[in-house]
């Protein structure tokens, strides 16, 4: 029988961190994501696209490349020598066999894509059991929360969903080092901390009105990890495993980390962007002004960009 744990997020919240917990209780914790599950439960795309079949290959090909990948924050991820995380070469016959095979239900092609990545693996030995597995959702505020929870349960044998929430503060300061950091000018340019609460806003409401487990991001780091883990292995159904979990790595989207490190503060630790900007921008979220007061939402744009400009001023010096 197929598990399914779905880890809901938006941005950073620490999805990859719960995910590496996660495969301690038994599911695999593999970096393939953006599948466009969602698409094919809600009926947008037939199971003869072919679509989840080119993701695979795609996503395989980058991934048997070395790159920078993983980690606890972006500067984490940067700081590190690049690496694969799977070798192509080991399932090129099973990847052709899959792409010419017609599936006559999600679960099925969702579970040979899975097998197929798993096997292709080179960065670590997957010892969980292949048909458990974690999908990390980064779009479920795109859909009708009650349709496509429904669609889980209709398409797959057991599902259980964790949202994740972070506070808007936290949330938009880590989502503005990936924007100070990345290498296009208009990337970083085109940040607009309103957009991006409205999206924080929808991902909220959305995953509020679905049932599941709620893990705040502060309960991560705050809670002892046992007691995380016990709460965890509740809701999806699986005992406690009989190991240290202080002692153990942990996967965070390809680096595998000590636990002292995997479970650290990193972005809350650093002001990418101004503490008073910080506060002007929850301040707008607390009040509404984020969502309809136009030189408010120009203004955090421009505060926005002077924090940028002088962070990268700083990290040039």
């Amino acid at each position: 029988m197929s598990k399914l744990t779905v880890i809901n997020s938006f941005g950073p919240m620490g999805s990859t961190l719960l995910a590496s917990l996660v495969e301690k209780l038994g599911f695999t914790n593999v970096p393939l994501r953006k599948l466009r599950l969602h698409d094919y439960l809600m009926g947008d795309l037939s199971l003869d696209s072919g679509v989840m079949q080119g993701r695979l290959e795609n996503i395989l090909t980058e991934h048997s490349k070395p790159a920078l990948v993983g980690g606890v924050s972006v500067l984490d991820r940067n700081n590190q020598a690049p690496k694969s995380l799977t070798d192509i070469k080991r399932v090129e016959g099973a990847l052709a066999d899959f792409k010419n095979k017609k599936f006559d239900n999600i679960q099925a092609l969702y579970d040979g894509c899975r097998q197929i990545y798993n096997d292709a693996v080179i960065y670590k030995k997957i010892e969980t059991t292949p048909d458990c597995h974690i999908e990390m959702t980064v779009d479920i505020h795109r859909f009708d929360p009650d349709k496509l929870y429904q669609a889980y349960q209709d398409n797959f044998d057991e599902v259980h969903m964790i949202h994740l929430h972070r506070d808007f503060s936290g949330w938009i300061n880590a989502l503005s080092s990936q924007a100070f950091t990345h290498p296009d000018l208009l990337h970083r340019v085109k940040f607009f901390p309103h957009m991006r609460y409205a999206d924080y806003a929808l991902y909220e409401d959305s995953v509020n009105a679905m049932p599941g487990l709620h893990v705040q991001f502060d309960e991560m780091f705050d809670t002892p990890i046992e007691a995380l883990a016990e709460k965890t292995a509740s809701t999806l159904n699986v005992p406690i495993p009989e190991m240290n979990l202080r002692k153990e790595k942990y996967d965070l989207y390809g680096k595998t980390l000590d636990y002292d490190f995997a479970f650290k503060r990193f972005d809350d630790s650093v002001s990418y962007l101004q503490p008073k900007t910080l506060k002007y921008l929850s301040k707008l979220a607390e009040t509404g002004a984020m969502a309809s007061n136009l030189p408010a939402q120009i203004l955090s744009w421009l505060r926005y960009l002077m924090d940028m400009l002088r962070y990268r001023r700083k990290q040039r010096t």
